[in-house]
């Protein structure tokens, strides 16, 4: 039996950001569906870590960015459904 593709989301956010507070909101919600796709949430504080600014080139937040096997392979920014949250981690495992 395969082992199911795994995605991790790696959410970039800042304290004081409203977006960035709606949307761990909408995540929250969605915690089950995300565990049942094999999606791990892993935040960042953008004021903790700012190396991640440049590592991954944002301009504002919140960004999501969904990684498989460590290699980017989908990103959303701003604020998103989270039908588009669960969207994107579908398009995440196929994606080649």
């Amino acid at each position: 039996m395969t082992k199911p593709i795994e995605i991790t989301i790696r959410k970039l956010s800042k304290p004081g950001c409203r977006p960035c507070a709606v949307l761990s909101y909408a995540m929250a919600d969605i915690g089950d569906q995300l565990t049942q796709a094999n999606a791990v949430v892993s935040e960042h504080d953008i004021t903790q870590e700012p190396e991640l600014i440049a590592q991954y080139g944002i301009t504002g937040v919140p960004v999501m960015i969904y990684e498989r096997n460590g290699v980017e392979v989908a990103r959303l920014s701003g604020m998103v459904s989270a039908e588009e949250i669960l969207e994107a981690v579908e398009y995440a495992k196929e994606v080649r």
